[in-house]
């Protein structure tokens, strides 16, 4: 071992979370490391590339009233904004947008890397260096020792991930990427429980695979809109989605497999997303309804 550098605050991780902790400390003065699996992926967006919705466009807002990137960084890369739940009160009303996932990336990881106090390192964290109950820095898996005063842990899904396709399973994170194998191991040593989560990642499909005039349109709306009170009220409107649904010959062919579904035959033990069930999941707990809804959406204006 040996050390590198000492720094007022290290974050671990280069997701969502990550970003906005390591711009919030560095912004605040602190001398800041954020050391991340992959340069290339920081705020990469592997499930899908929106931003807001129900419950999570009020955590935006938040974050932008405390100063935070996320609402500027949805604003400047949006390609479809649209305020969900109108029909019902205003308490629940959603500012949802789809977001070029390749720009939203681009642009968060250009302004990490020019923000004063913030370095951006690609590191693997193995271990916390901890004496007698207070943190000290990390450990890399190079041997490398950053010290600091204190730690953010931003990891999501890469502790000892799993990614699960049907009946295949194996070791990795989201889009491919590295886990973070050794790093639970020296949280649990230090008394800190874990618990696994379970995400569900859609599909990709091919838009020339897809016959669109077979699907309602669903465009954005004609109102202007903005996520960040710096921002300018403006049409960020350049793309459609889609709206279609499950038929009753889909429900047949997955009540047909359940057998073989992950989520039924014991493989998935993770906690899933309350309000966002997998499609197996739905055709079993609302077998009364012939028809699920499915939406369609661009990951960016050039793919």
């Amino acid at each position: 071992m040996y050390t590198v550098d000492t720094y007022d605050v290290i974050v671990i991780g280069g997701g969502h979370a990550g970003c906005e902790a390591a711009l919030a400390t560095a912004r605040m003065g602190q001398r800041t490391l954020m050391a991340t699996l992959n340069l290339d992926n920081i705020a990469l967006m592997p499930c899908n590339p929106a931003v807001g919705g129900p419950g999570k466009s009020h955590l935006v807002y938040e974050l932008d009233a405390l100063g935070g990137q996320m609402a500027i960084n949805a604003d400047a890369t949006a390609i479809q904004m649209r305020m969900l739940n109108m029909g019902k009160g205003p308490a629940v009303h959603s500012l949802r947008a789809q977001s070029d996932k390749v720009a939203y990336q681009r642009l968060m990881k250009e302004t990490l890397e020019n923000t004063d106090n913030l370095n951006v390192k690609q590191i693997m964290v193995n271990e916390l260096l901890i004496e007698d109950g207070e943190v000290k820095g990390i450990l890399s898996e190079l041997g490398e020792v950053y010290e600091a005063k204190a730690i953010i842990l931003c990891t999501g899904t890469y502790l000892k991930g799993k990614i699960i396709l049907g009946e295949l399973t194996y070791t990795g994170g989201p889009n491919g990427q590295r886990t973070a194998e050794l790093l639970s191991d020296s949280l649990r040593k230090n008394g800190i429980e874990l618990m696994r989560f379970k995400t569900g990642t859609p599909a990709r499909v091919d838009k020339r695979s897809l016959t669109l005039d077979h699907m309602v349109e669903q465009p954005g709306d004609s109102k202007y809109r903005a996520f960040s009170f710096m921002s300018d009220w403006t049409d960020r409107n350049e793309q459609i989605c889609w709206l279609t649904y499950t038929t009753k010959e889909t429900h047949d062919i997955i009540r047909g497999n359940l057998n073989r579904a992950p989520m039924y035959t014991g493989i998935i033990e993770g906690t899933g997303p309350r309000y966002c069930p997998s499609i197996e999941d739905k055709v079993v707990r609302f077998s009364d309804k012939n028809r699920h809804q499915l939406f369609v959406e661009p990951e960016g204006n050039h793919t």
